[in-house]
């Protein structure tokens, strides 16, 4: 284990000896006169020997001291270098995202504009992945966002947005169809996505349509696509609200029956406890923490 002098009396120590005045080291340092000679006793104290000696109406160093200023200014010179370096590091180094496209182009990006208004230093690097599954992440990523809860070692999961979904579509359907209850819908081509083939089925589920059903329509890779052709009229889309709370706003598309909803187990975010500790990691991490409350 290291032995260190006290190190706030070797800063005190420092400026003293360079400017050759105690006045004058507690102006740079902005305290006291009085605080910057209790830290000269407290060194000279833990040395038990003198380290300046008066010299007319001013102090000179010993001759053990000026020798011992060398390394001391070396030492102070390299941690303030380690210190800038670090600083540039972590201020040029991305914060690297991986999700699904859909998750980046329909929550992701459109919300992250008020992360960088608010962290404009920090750059965030998104990177997407056709699946849910993360076992092909090789590089480093900060954070891992997916629709389901994750595990990896050395890692944390938590959960920071709901996952509730609702049956959509575009306000001209609705001038065109007639839909007072869930089973209307079936009139409709029904727009599916591969990774979630049963979505349909659920819902009709939970709406309480239990008789047997062959639900025909189009398959799409992502969300966001199944999204656009509901947005064009192409049929009905099953879409969670954080994804579409934009489009209902702007009237791009219509929510039937909003209150009929099925709940997925939500959206998670993965991370090192470590990158949760360092100051841009933790406001990445706070901040999506936040949007997900806000959703609520």
């Amino acid at each position: 284990m290291r032995q260190l002098p006290p190190l706030r009396a070797l800063k005190a120590f420092e400026a003293v000896a360079r400017l050759a005045s105690v006045t004058a080291a507690a102006r740079e340092l902005n305290v006291s006169h009085g605080a910057v000679s209790q830290q000269i006793k407290l060194l000279e104290g833990y040395f038990g020997q003198r380290l300046f000696r008066k010299c007319g109406r001013g102090i000179e160093l010993t001759e053990g001291a000026a020798v011992f200023l060398e390394d001391v200014r070396a030492a102070l010179d390299r941690i303030a270098l380690a210190a800038e370096q670090f600083t540039r590091r972590s201020q040029w180094r991305p914060l690297k995202i991986n999700t699904t496209p859909s998750f980046a182009m329909r929550w992701l990006i459109p919300h992250s504009s008020s992360f960088q208004l608010d962290h404009p230093g920090i750059e965030i690097k998104i990177t997407t992945s056709v699946t849910d599954g993360i076992e092909h992440l090789q590089e480093p990523i900060d954070f891992i966002i997916r629709r389901e809860p994750m595990a990896r070692a050395d890692h944390v999961c938590q959960r920071f947005l709901d996952d509730v979904s609702t049956a959509v579509v575009s306000p001209a359907v609705l001038e065109t169809h007639e839909l007072r209850e869930p089973e209307d819908l079936l009139a409709l081509p029904l727009l599916h996505i591969k990774s979630r083939p049963d979505a349909w089925k659920r819902w009709f589920k939970a709406c309480g349509v239990t008789e047997s059903l062959v639900i025909g329509g189009p398959f799409y890779d992502h969300f966001f696509l199944s999204l656009q052709a509901a947005i064009t009229g192409l049929g009905a889309a099953m879409a969670p609200f954080a994804f579409i709370a934009d489009d209902l706003a702007g009237k791009r598309l219509v929510a039937p029956f909003p209150e009929r909803v099925v709940a997925g187990p939500g959206f998670h975010v993965l991370f090192r406890p470590a990158i949760a500790k360092e100051r841009h990691g933790r406001a990445l991490l706070d901040w999506l923490l936040a949007q997900g409350q806000r959703q609520d």
